[in-house]
């Protein structure tokens, strides 16, 4: 069975459980979204969790095509040299739409979020560096504020589930290396995870969106099953790592 030929032995049974977030013992290093603007007028937009790069002219912007839900296309329209508005269609319906807001003094980045439902959610990032326009390193005034915080872990004798309940996230994975699909209602790209056992209490990753790497790192059990450790980074940010640690419940 996979689970009990995973590198180092079967894993522990500790694995098993509810975990919730520790954010005092927890790290998210580094600004949160680093924006830049060729001469040309590209726009690239790089986080942890992967880049993309779009013109901001109101014409088409292909986001991916073997995604979860069917291709994603996107629109970027510059209402002024502070304000820009994305729209955002899965599979040829509007799913959402965002807009980037910039403060007077463009020291603080806002990115509302206004969903098909009417719902309308806003994020604040401070700057980190730069000194105008969308260019620079931004940092989110609350960093936690997207992190799952309860995740759920269960083993069996073909591998792992897991799921982040808030986010309605979940996966079924083997610990071979082999890439699991990781379902979300809301995924705009198709999202992959491989883990592969290097022992009862650690286990690799990487995490793939549209066929790219965008992260890789661990997960690790302390010695005595009470803390849980995602720790992970951007190939291309290999000083950047996060650490978020979960306490059993």
């Amino acid at each position: 069975m996979a689970a009990a030929t995973a590198c180092g032995g079967p894993p522990s049974p500790d694995w098993n459980g509810t975990w919730q977030l520790n954010p005092a013992k927890s790290d998210l290093p580094g600004p949160t979204i680093i924006i830049s603007i060729t001469p040309d007028g590209v726009y690239n937009s790089a986080s942890s969790g992967g880049d993309v790069s779009f013109r901001c002219d109101g014409k088409e912007n292909a986001l991916g095509t073997g995604t979860v839900s069917g291709p994603v296309t996107f629109y970027c329209t510059q209402k002024s040299s502070s304000d820009l508005e994305v729209s955002i269609f899965k599979n040829g319906s509007k799913s959402h739409t965002q807009r980037l807001e910039l403060s007077p003094d463009e020291k603080v980045l806002t990115i509302k979020t206004f969903q098909a439902d009417g719902s309308v959610k806003s994020k604040t990032y401070t700057r980190t560096s730069g000194s105008t326009g969308f260019a620079g390193a931004w940092r989110s005034e609350n960093p936690f504020e997207s992190t799952p915080l309860t995740w759920q872990i269960s083993l069996d004798g073909h591998g792992l589930h897991w799921s982040f309940p808030e986010q309605d996230q979940h996966g079924d994975a083997l610990l071979d290396g082999s890439d699991a699909v990781l379902r979300s209602p809301d995924s705009t790209k198709m999202t992959s995870i491989a883990l592969k056992g290097r022992g009862p209490r650690e286990i690799d990753l990487k995490k793939k969106r549209n066929g790219q790497v965008v992260s890789v790192g661990y997960w690790r059990i302390s010695a005595d099953g009470r803390s849980l450790t995602n720790s992970y980074w951007a190939p291309a940010w290999p000083n950047q790592k996060v650490v978020l640690v979960y306490d059993k419940q």
